[in-house]
């Protein structure tokens, strides 16, 4: 069994529930720097997803981390097949809100209720599509994790452009494809090609990829049943040991 919290499965989660305005969020952890974990379509809660264990291990490693309830107390049912329902479940939530959320709510938040010094995004699976979003303003957040990320979204959902969402953004960026996401957001695929062709420096020379073909799509948050598995123990403690890496190169102290 992992030491890491994702990891158990009966792991019970140290943070609190708190409002941010009109927003539920999940908040622990302290420091100078924070993390925004946006959630997959599981969303925030304790039983349908590992996200709030997720958050405890990212605190563990010096950050402020909070989770807002970007769903609104909706969420995907974890047995639910993803189906055609989906795309209109989304889009009950519209970009112009989930934008507001964070550059209004969350962000500030973090900013003027605990003077953190910089911010980092860590998007697991839609979660990832929206860091994205949130990446295209320069100086909102100093970088961004994205684990499986699910940026067809931008398409398939909202309406927007793949490609051109990707050239906006103005921060690094490490994403972490599993075997079976889309062959464009693997090693050499167009997703990074066009994060490295970038006009902003620091994207351009500060973006990374780092591909689990071992694994499938959700394995850093989504409730399995094989999180004792060796190999998914393998491939998430070196996703996180990656990502950890990452946020602590980009995000001043």
């Amino acid at each position: 069994m992992s030491s890491l919290p994702s990891l158990q499965a009966d792991y019970e989660p140290v943070g609190k529930e708190i409002k941010v305005k009109d927003l539920d969020a999940y908040l622990v952890g302290q420091g100078t720097r924070a993390l925004v974990l946006a959630h997959d379509i599981f969303g925030w809660g304790r039983t349908t997803t590992r996200a709030r264990a997720f958050c405890d291990q990212l605190a563990n490693e010096g950050f402020l981390v909070i989770m807002p309830d970007f769903y609104r107390g909706t969420a995907w049912p974890p047995r639910k097949p993803v189906d055609d329902d989906m795309v209109p479940w989304l889009q009950t939530v519209p970009v112009e809100t989930l934008l507001d959320d964070a550059h209004s709510k969350i962000l500030p938040y973090l900013r003027e209720e605990h003077s953190v010094k910089s911010i980092g995004w860590a998007g697991v699976c839609w979660g990832g599509w929206l860091g994205q979003k949130v990446a295209a303003t320069d100086g909102a957040v100093s970088c961004g994790v994205s684990y499986h990320p699910s940026l067809q979204m931008e398409e398939m959902v909202y309406g927007g452009n793949m490609m051109n969402m990707l050239s906006a953004v103005t921060c690094p960026q490490l994403l972490m494809p599993t075997g079976n996401d889309p062959k464009m957001a693997q090693e050499g695929g167009e997703v990074i090609a066009t994060l490295n062709a970038s006009s902003v420096e620091s994207v351009r020379d500060g973006c990374q990829i780092h591909a689990f073909p071992d694994m499938v799509h959700g394995f850093m948050c989504k409730i399995i049943e094989d999180i004792t598995k060796e190999e998914v123990i393998r491939d998430a403690t070196l996703a996180f040991r990656l990502s950890i890496d990452f946020f602590k190169k980009h995000m001043e102290e």
